[in-house]
């Protein structure tokens, strides 16, 4: 598929408003996946979408998955990622600590994952980082060391 018309089209089906962005990347809402964000990275270099597709492969059926946002789904060339969408946060939901292979503590990287309890039906609330391109799982591993942070807002 080469027309630019046919990009334009899919992407305006996949991606709804921008709600986000950073240094390298923006993200999307989604009509048709509305329980999940689209994240654009265009620029060369940087590779945020493949260090949380990676980061999210190593943790997801671990117990340190409860800290990270989940990855649905990732282009062939890392540029386009679909993770799920989270809920902003209240003060009160922000920990004194964290575990030590996260970092950039800026309160707009974290939200609310929403579970639903299969027994009840009911839902659960589950605080996780939801920008994690940047962070020290592979230069510290997988510990259940914790940190005390200071949380900051742009």
């Amino acid at each position: 598929m080469s027309d630019a018309s046919n990009h334009r089209e899919a992407f305006h089906l996949l991606c709804h408003e921008k709600i986000g962005g950073g240094m390298s990347r923006e993200v999307y809402s989604s009509k048709i996946l509305p329980d999940c964000v689209i994240k654009i990275e265009d620029g060369a270099g940087q590779f945020q979408n493949i260090v949380e597709w990676e980061t999210w492969r190593r943790v997801m059926d671990t117990p340190f998955s409860r800290w990270f946002a989940a990855c649905r789904w990732i282009s062939p060339n890392g540029q386009i990622l679909i993770m799920e969408r989270t809920a902003r946060p209240s003060p009160a939901d922000f920990p004194e600590k964290m575990p030590v292979f996260l970092c950039d503590f800026k309160r707009d990287n974290f939200g609310l994952s929403t579970l639903i309890d299969q027994a009840t039906g009911k839902p659960s609330h589950t605080f996780v980082c939801h920008d994690y391109g940047t962070n020290m799982l592979f230069e510290r591993g997988m510990t259940k060391r914790m940190q005390t942070v200071e949380w900051w807002d742009p």
